[in-house]
């Protein structure tokens, strides 16, 4: 049923003359998914029928639980309003492309009462330190110690080439690895897109539905990173960011690191992923160089690493508000630049990302 939905719905946005990205149809179909099933008997049907049921799908949605559990009962928490709008956008998101106006009215008026207090919430985080900001947000110059940290370590991994024959362990390309990441989203705070970064070469063909990391040996030659694949493509098409020096240099030793490393046990593999989920084998199942990173991936990456270093789940829309939010918010110049960098409106950037932070 929601292959074929699915299909119906790419087509349909063709016959519109408009671009939406397949992975927020999968987003899309998949919350639906999740609806069918809480609903159990009452979303029993081979079509969407079922979301007519509004009173039913409503109570499904609005008594849905978190991953988070309570520290105290150890149940799951209630889920977010942000989540709870998200599953009511996807539903008029799919009735929408579907042509199916039957309910769309009615969850569309519950979609934007969530926005006007989602708009109420986030003009107060601008304003004042919120409750929900004190706890997902930590101060820049805690996020900058982070940084700094981590940099006297990827210095100690970088002196082991001084060395003849080095080996470098897990730890060492963790470090090294969540560094450079850091860095990456420090100067230019994207969504997840950096986590599917390929190796590119200049004279290689490169896929429009891919992004790129493109290292010139020249310095003459222009070095950059080249994302097609991400959340809001369908209106900004192909983002290109420049790399500045910083970034080349250590998109080079962490290169040079991924061949070091993949020659300890593998005998030169080429490998085509910039970043990786592990730097082990797992017995019966992969070698650690077929786990290249996914989006999905690097939310848990980064969540398991903030959680260790500042008991904190940190992800990389944490990071971006916290970077964004340092930025002077007058800096025309700088939200453009970073408007880029997100694949995100002048806007947006003001009005949601530019928030008042812990102390």
């Amino acid at each position: 049923m929601y292959d074929e939905i699915r299909t119906e719905i790419l087509k349909n946005y063709e016959k519109r003359g408009k671009i939406i990205n397949e992975k927020s149809v999968d987003k899309y179909l998949n919350d639906i998914r999740k609806i069918q099933s809480l609903l159990g008997d009452k979303g029993s049907v081979d079509d969407i029928s079922f979301l007519y049921n509004i009173n039913d799908v409503r109570s499904v949605i609005e008594d849905m639980r978190g991953r988070k559990r309570d520290p105290e009962t150890n149940e799951k928490v209630m889920a977010s309003d942000n989540t709870k709008r998200n599953y009511y956008q996807s539903i008029v998101s799919v009735m929408d492309a579907l042509n199916d106006y039957q309910a769309i009215a009615y969850y569309q008026k519950i979609v934007n009462d969530y926005n006007k207090e989602y708009k109420k919430k986030v003009k107060e985080g601008g304003s004042v330190l919120t409750k929900e900001n004190e706890e997902k947000l930590i101060p820049f110059e805690e996020l900058q110690d982070v940084v700094n940290t981590l940099q006297l370590n990827s210095r100690k991994v970088q002196d082991k080439f001084k060395i003849k024959d080095p080996t470098f362990t897990e730890d060492d390309m963790n470090t090294f690895q969540m560094f450079l990441l850091l860095k990456m989203y420090m100067k230019h705070p994207a969504r997840n897109e950096f986590g599917t970064l390929l190796w590119a070469t200049p004279k290689m063909k490169l896929d429009n539905d891919k992004n790129y990391c493109l290292l010139h040996s020249k310095s003459t030659e222009v070095s950059k990173l080249t994302l097609n694949d991400y959340k809001t493509n369908g209106i900004y098409d192909t983002r290109e960011i420049v790399l500045d020096k910083e970034l080349q240099n250590l998109l080079r030793w962490w290169r040079k690191l991924l061949k070091n490393y993949v020659e300890q046990d593998t005998s030169g593999h080429k490998f085509k992923t910039v970043f990786y989920s592990r730097f082990f084998d797992i017995e019966n199942d992969t070698e650690w160089y077929n786990s290249g990173m996914t989006s999905n991936m690097l939310s848990k990456y980064f969540a398991r690493f903030f959680q260790k270093q500042i008991g904190k789940n940190l992800s990389t829309t944490a990071i971006a508000k916290i970077v964004v939010s340092h930025r002077n918010k007058k800096d025309s110049d700088n939200l453009k630049k970073t408007s880029n960098d997100r694949g995100t409106s002048v806007g947006t950037l003001s009005e949601v990302y530019s928030q008042v932070l812990p102390q």
